[in-house]
């Protein structure tokens, strides 16, 4: 999850996504003996290793390795199967789910998974005070209750024996098995994290999963991973992962070239390809591609002026602003411009749908039609943008756009929190925001969106 928000009246007219993760492998791993130890770059260590609570790329990576979910979703075949869940069903009605459990599977500490721990790991995700992922839930019998703090349990969550687990949902959803998938479900030990406390998936503390590795050792100089032996899933060939943070350019390009790490996981498309292309096309590496569910949008806030009743200005706003030229200068070839709230990936960038392109003279007609010719009498707008590293990129890029129409653009850099608070509040008229998918469904964009009543999340009018 990242950026959801509460209902708020905004519009969105200008998005980008970041399509491709790309990761450099040296080639020599493919082919090595089974239990080699393998270090990976990444560009920081994560704060949480708790499934609840991950929200970093680096957190999802290393999370994926020691917690599973019941089930996994197959991205090339687009189905779901089998994880910890041997075998599942729905009822007629579309609303009961029943998911048997595999008898052999087991936790790091050799307890048995059950499903009281299924329920359990749900109905903490459930509570706002240990996690912001509960409206992945909301759709389950009594999510509203636990969410309101009026009980502790899931209504629509049955245990019918050790190794089954009966789910009940308000509504009718297919895509449910996609969404189970989703790495915020991933399971915990109950006995375990009840002993931990809040203190569970902090740094430094222990954490317990039935992924295919276990924690070994975790500190400030990195993170290293061990194979589980206890695994009863096919086993992963390698024996050890290492993980080391570094985000210096220079120093990930000396580690990588004297062999010190094997996989570079925390960089820029842009890096990965320039490096990848440097002299003899480094035949020591194997460049890897993935698509990433990610949307990246500019807003407008529909309560506030100029933008609120002026729909010529929104437009020629959008129109003055190079959607291609950004998502190239921002994400590299790692990105590309969208002309709907779906990635192409999720089957909502067709050729069906309108295109919204960079036109200037379009703009300067439609400013003009407006009442600002050349952004005459137009006060300098305010962009609104949190700190994290690339935003302020991002707002340079539109000032020199929108520039070149007489658009005065006043770049608003927040602290995270104070952002979050500040748009609930309807306080910036021009901002950005982005989603990542939870889950390879396009329900779970437009849905967290666009539903009415969905649970604080819907922020966006149309």
């Amino acid at each position: 999850m990242s950026d959801n928000w509460r209902e708020v009246q905004f519009r969105v007219r200008c998005t980008a996504a970041s399509a491709v993760f790309l990761v450099l492998v040296f080639i020599s791993i493919w082919a090595v003996a089974t239990d080699v130890s393998v270090t990976i770059q990444i560009a920081q260590l994560p704060d949480y290793l708790d499934p609840a609570k991950i929200s970093t790329f680096e957190e999802k990576l290393i999370c994926g390795a020691v917690y599973e979910t019941l089930l996994d979703y197959d991205p090339e075949s687009g189905i779901s199967k089998g994880a910890l869940a041997e075998q599942w069903k729905v009822d007629a009605t579309g609303t009961v789910y029943t998911f048997t459990l595999r008898k052999e599977a087991c936790f790091h500490n050799s307890k048995t998974v059950s499903a009281g721990d299924v329920k359990f790991s749900w109905e903490r995700l459930s509570d706002p005070e240990t996690s912001g992922y509960g409206y992945l839930l909301n759709n389950v019998q009594g999510a509203k209750d636990v969410l309101n703090g009026k009980c502790s349990h899931l209504e629509g969550l049955k245990i019918v024996n050790a190794h089954t687990l009966q789910v009940t949902l308000l509504e009718p959803d297919y895509t449910f098995p996609a969404l189970v998938s989703s790495p915020a479900l991933g399971i915990v030990c109950q006995d375990y994290v009840q002993k931990q406390g809040k203190s569970y998936g902090k740094t430094g503390t222990g954490i317990i999963g039935t992924g295919a590795f276990r924690l070994s050792s975790w500190s400030k100089k990195g993170i290293t991973l061990i194979k589980n032996g206890r695994y009863s899933r096919k086993a992963p060939y390698m024996g050890k992962l290492e993980f080391t943070a570094t985000g210096n350019q220079q120093e990930i390009k000396g580690l990588f070239q004297d062999g010190k790490v094997d996989i570079l996981a925390g960089i820029t498309p842009q890096f990965a390809i320039s490096y990848y292309s440097e002299g003899d096309g480094n035949t020591r590496a194997n460049l890897v591609e993935k698509p990433v569910l990610s949307l990246y949008f500019l807003g407008f806030n529909m309560e506030q002026s100029p933008f609120g009743d002026q729909v010529e200005l929104r437009c020629g706003v959008n129109s003055m602003l190079d959607k291609d030229k950004m998502a190239l200068v921002l994400l590299g070839e790692g990105g590309k411009a969208l002309h709907g709230l779906l990635p192409q990936e999720l089957l909502g960038d067709s050729d069906q749908l309108k295109r919204h392109v960079f036109d200037k003279d379009k703009a300067l007609k439609l400013l003009t039609s407006a009442g600002y010719p050349y952004g005459s009498r137009l006060s300098p707008l305010a962009l609104a943008y949190n700190d994290s590293p690339g935003h302020e990129h991002m707002a340079r890029l539109v000032q020199e756009n929108l520039g070149q129409g007489g658009i005065a653009i006043v770049p608003q850099k927040r602290p995270w929190k104070e952002y979050q608070e500040e748009l609930k509040d309807g306080r910036y008229p021009f901002f950005r925001l982005g989603w990542d998918a939870d889950y390879p469904e396009p329900g779970n964009l437009l849905s967290c969106n666009f539903k009415s009543g969905a649970q604080d999340y819907n922020f966006i009018k149309v």
